[in-house]
């Protein structure tokens, strides 16, 4: 079993990682050329009718998605080999021409998807004969590293996102030789990416920290979390609201024309594409107020109306903008709150704890004081996001991890 973890791990840190990792330099590649040429964003209809015809001529919606992942895990059903493609060129169409949507959600899809396909297709992976849960885990612990560069972080997410626990918490070695397989990659190809650490190590906690301090970051946790809940409820909306359209190819026609209307109206695209540049503006003092309402509105258009792309990144840049801008009104260090929102609204959205945890501490900042601020914004999602998040397969697992606070016929509480 032992040779079995080991073999998985390196293998799908080589194959998987590897495509992760050049998804991740192309995707920036096409983000740079939209803000260079920002009139493309008028393409965005044409963007949105090419996705939604492969996504028709490929396969049915719902089997290249990253709920197919999860379904896959826990019955076996089967999963489209064009999904690791697919979301791929999709998400580099909508990042040529401006869509607002994010990368590592995509790259977990390509880790998870290409991780399953070499488990049912290479001989030599048969006779190992890795459960799905396994592979899927590494494939998306490849995404999340070789999109965000945090290996750590990436490891347990793998584990923790697909719900595992007992003795499946053993994948955790497997998933580290992915991560740190992935990471290597980048670091050998020289990948460029977001480093946080530059925008915020020298702004947090200069003054240092009291007891006020801390219940003005429990605050900002609670605006994580609620910025978290209303991206997924708005988003949840939007999806609805353009399938009422009746035709998919009328609703990305829609939805494009209103992200672009938006656009015009904000008057700059710092909001369109991953926007991770705009998230050091805002650490700079540079950011409006009502960022994180745009970033949000774009995004849920963007992704509703039938365009593909992920969605961590957006609530990224929520997080840190919209933590910024509470952090102004009630008296918190500004980036110190901008780290807050990151963390939480992350948690609230993938009802991961320890990995959003880790990767504050691997992306953001690495210290004791900042280690207690990220416990802090973990554990108020933990408790008050429920049971809720952007992956409606994780529902279910979640409803039994996750019980009612208080039973009323038993009278005690759970």
């Amino acid at each position: 079993e032992i040779i079995m973890l080991l073999l998985t791990g390196l293998i799908c840190g080589a194959v998987c990682g590897a495509a992760c990792v050049f998804f991740a330099w192309l995707s920036g590649l096409c983000d740079g050329v939209f803000h260079r040429h920002e009139r493309s964003l008028f393409l965005l209809p044409f963007t949105g009718i090419i996705v939604v015809l492969l996504y028709d001529v490929w396969r049915k919606e719902d089997d290249l998605t990253m709920n197919a992942l999860f379904r896959h895990m826990r019955s076996g059903s089967r999963l489209s080999i064009w999904i690791a493609p697919l979301v791929a060129a999709s998400t580099c169409l909508a990042y040529l021409t401006g869509g607002s949507v994010g990368r590592v959600g995509s790259a977990l899809q390509i880790g998870g998807g290409l991780a399953v396909f070499l488990g049912e297709k290479l001989s030599f992976l048969r006779k190992l004969s890795p459960p799905p849960a396994l592979l899927l885990a590494c494939g998306i612990a490849a995404g999340f590293s070789g999109v965000l560069h945090s290996p750590v972080a990436g490891a347990v997410f793998g584990v923790e996102v697909l719900i595992l626990r007992g003795r499946e918490l053993i994948y955790i070695i497997p998933t580290l030789i992915t991560a740190f397989a992935t990471w290597g990659i980048s670091v050998a190809f020289h990948v460029k990416y977001v480093d946080f650490h530059q925008d915020f190590a020298s702004v947090i906690f200069q003054n240092g920290a009291d007891a006020l301090t801390f219940v003005k970051i429990l605050i900002a946790a609670f605006g994580a979390v609620f910025a978290g809940r209303l991206y997924c409820l708005f988003r949840r909306l939007t999806s609805k609201g353009f399938q009422l359209i009746g035709n998919r190819y009328l609703a990305v026609i829609a939805g494009s024309v209103m992200v672009i209307a938006l656009t015009q109206i904000l008057g700059h695209t710092n909001c369109n594409g991953i926007g991770f540049t705009y998230v050091g503006m805002t650490l700079d003092g540079n950011s409006a107020m009502l960022a994180f309402l745009w970033k949000l509105m774009l995004t849920s258009f963007t992704l509703g109306c039938g365009i593909r792309g992920g969605e961590i990144a957006p609530v990224i840049f929520i997080g840190a903008t919209g933590g910024f801008s509470l952090g102004t009104l009630i008296g918190l260090d500004p980036s110190l709150a901008a780290a807050i929102g990151i963390v939480g609204a992350l948690s609230s959205v993938t009802n991961c704890t320890a990995a959003i945890w880790i990767y504050g501490l691997e992306a953001i900042c690495c210290n004791g004081e900042m280690a207690l601020c990220f416990a802090i914004a973990v554990c108020t999602a933990h408790v008050f996001s429920g049971t809720g998040g952007l992956y409606s397969e994780q529902h279910a697992e979640m409803q039994i991890l996750k019980p009612r606070v208080f039973d009323a016929k038993n009278q005690y509480m759970l």
